[in-house]
């Protein structure tokens, strides 16, 4: 150890305008910090030695309980919408503190690597993520999941499948002897369901993503595919029988605010989470996981089952958290909060309903019954003694669908097309502007705009107002024609009458 050293241990974290000191700081480096960081610091310490009044700092206890460091963290993290804090640990933590400062620590990175990892999404994805909604646009208004469907699987039992290295072991074993049940697959198990000749009844896809062709046969679209908006086009191109649910999305926000309302299931973190919470809402008696691992094979980098087709895709992380396992004590994992709200779910349907987890290895879901492979024969009995088969008789309630009909869908339509119009012209007046960033300001600045645009919006703000006058911001200029092009077609895809077409191809709506 460098007996010079300022800090016990630090984050490097270029650019950074924030930082988190945890433990005792003496006076005169808290004042060279201020400088350092100026749009503030957050002080951790058991100590009440930092009290005086200073808008730059901010001060935590961390024997709080975990909701408050929590919703500390996350208003600290908004003081820099760019960049993450440095983390700093004074010397003073090697007393008998040492524990108290080494859970709040553990904690704090935790809660940065899902900021990073959600910043670098809505950075990298925005364009993606709003182009998908546009491409869809005319599924979800039309085509989203009704609420007849609530009660489809009481009495009866529901098979969850994920792809986690656990399914070449437990795929083969839901072939026979179980009652006849719903199937509901996330979507990269369906390679692993064609080889085994098992059709799904309903198939999860909303990763904006993750395409049809990487995840299935050619010629394989069985049941009805449920999708987000944000889902990849080319799964509603492949499906006859789709249906759309919402999500944590800003344009759906503004839709809802337009009278679009959203379905009370919503897409949730990933495939498989979202399989899990379209089962419970399905109300079946019994819930069957297979292939939920929620951790990886080895050292936790093999992420998919081999039958799946997607095993040579490995986990790229630098970070890996350890969870409760299993069989093992712990297990590794770098998708900490996929874990977390998967456990967390399971917690709460379990209080409802007997949620069965079939695994020979992967993460502790709290709330499910383990049960292993070798046991499975006995589950197997038990279930078809107490559940009834499932039949769908009435094949007319698969066909409904919630949508948005004759004048309440012209008006979002034309209000739509007039936002259009509006933010066309603003383009077009580049030639008086050399910079684009003040024309994107501009348009952002609307309210109705901006909510449209949605994750596209999102991802360009931060950077609009951190760059405004050295970015030329080219890139998101040719990005915004292609959105505005996609939702003029998305429209034109909701089938309007004929005076509305020739009304939109010849005039401006205002």
């Amino acid at each position: 150890m460098n007996t010079n050293a300022t800090w016990f241990s630090e984050t490097n974290v270029p650019d950074a305008s924030t930082a988190i000191l945890v433990g005792e700081v003496e006076s005169q480096i808290l004042e060279k910090s201020k400088l350092e960081y100026q749009r503030g610091i957050l002080v951790v310490s058991i100590e009440e030695t930092h009290l005086q009044s200073d808008s730059q700092l901010l001060f935590l206890d961390p024997n709080s309980n975990k909701e408050r460091i929590l919703s500390s963290l996350s208003e600290f993290f908004i003081l820099d919408s760019i960049h993450p804090p440095e983390v700093k640990v004074s010397f003073s933590i090697q007393r008998d503190t040492t524990k108290v400062y080494e859970n709040f620590v553990h904690l704090a990175l935790n809660e940065i690597d899902t900021l990073l990892r959600a910043r670098r999404t809505r950075k990298e994805t925005g364009f993606i993520r709003q182009l998908q909604i546009f491409s869809n646009l005319d599924g979800y208004l039309l085509n989203r999941m009704p609420e007849e469907w609530k009660n489809l699987c009481q009495n009866h039992l529901a098979i969850v499948v994920g792809a986690g290295p656990s399914l070449d072991v437990t795929l083969p074993m839901i072939k026979e002897g179980l009652p006849p049940s719903v199937i509901i697959a996330a979507d990269s198990s369906l390679k692993a369901l064609a080889k085994e000749n098992i059709c799904p009844d309903f198939v999860v896809s909303i990763d904006p993503e993750k395409s049809f062709e990487s995840c299935s046969e050619p010629n394989f679209s069985p049941g009805t595919v449920i999708l987000s908006s944000q889902s990849h086009s080319s799964w509603s191109q492949k499906w006859d029988k789709k249906c759309f649910i919402s999500g944590r999305v800003i344009c759906e926000d503004w839709l809802s605010e337009k009278g679009i309302g959203k379905t009370s299931l919503m897409a949730i973190n990933n495939s498989g989470l979202t399989a899990l919470a379209f089962a419970d809402f399905l109300s079946p008696a019994a819930i069957l996981l297979v292939g939920m691992d929620l951790a990886g094979g080895g050292d936790g980098r093999i992420r998919y089952a081999k039958n799946t087709g997607r095993s040579n895709i490995e986990i790229d992380a630098t970070i890996f958290h350890e969870i409760p396992g299993n069989y093992a004590k712990k297990v590794p994992t770098p998708f900490y909060s996929d874990w977390k709200e998967t456990s967390d779910a399971s917690a709460r349907y379990s209080k409802k309903r007997s949620i069965i987890n079939l695994n020979d290895r992967g993460a502790l879901l709290e709330g499910s019954s383990l049960v292993h492979p070798d046991d499975f024969r006995d589950v197997k009995q038990l279930l078809c003694d107490n559940l009834s088969s499932f039949e769908k008789r009435n094949e007319e309630i698969f066909l409904q669908r919630r949508a948005i009909t004759g004048m309440g869908l012209m008006q979002i339509l034309a209000l739509m097309t007039s936002i259009c119009d509006q933010i066309w012209q603003e383009i077009e007046t580049e030639s008086t502007n050399s910079n684009f960033g003040s024309i994107l300001k501009e348009i952002f600045a609307s309210k109705d705009n901006a909510s449209l645009l949605g994750d596209f919006a999102f991802s360009v703000m931060p950077t609009l107002a951190t760059n405004e006058l050295t970015k030329t911001f080219e890139m998101e200029k040719d990005q915004l024609k292609v959105l505005l092009w996609k939702l003029e077609d998305g429209i034109l895809k909701c089938d309007p009458p004929e005076d509305f077409v020739l009304r939109f191809l010849t005039e401006k709506f205002s």
